[in-house]
């Protein structure tokens, strides 16, 4: 059964002070998200380093080298209220400028986090 403890403690609190915790999530979202996106590039990255010392798995790790990366949040309320309140409902790990860097990192062009 789900915790309902944040639910009735959001009750207590007055609407001013619900949007400033919301606005404040919000934030801390959009930092993790930022780390998501560092660790995955490093990952990327990393991959494609050992790719090159290794034999036929290197060609392998090279063709798989985006598997298995952070998980997309998509659908998730949580997330899509973060989206909303963001980022006018664009998703940042889906940015033009975030995929750049991802096609860079897979080459082994890196760091290509600047």
């Amino acid at each position: 059964m789900a915790d309902n403890t944040f639910v009735d403690l959001l009750d207590e609190v007055d609407c001013a002070d619900r949007c400033e915790a919301v606005i404040a999530l919000c934030e801390l979202v959009d930092k993790l998200v930022t780390d998501v996106q560092f660790l995955e590039l490093e990952c990327i990255s990393t991959r494609h380093l050992l790719s090159q010392y290794m034999n036929e798995e290197g060609e392998l790790l090279r063709m798989d080298i985006l598997s298995h990366l952070a998980p997309r949040y998509s659908g998730d309320s949580a997330y899509e209220l973060y989206k909303t309140l963001m980022y006018s409902g664009g998703d940042p790990m889906e940015f033009r400028d975030y995929l750049v860097k991802v096609q860079e990192a897979r080459k082994g062009n890196w760091p290509c986090w600047h």
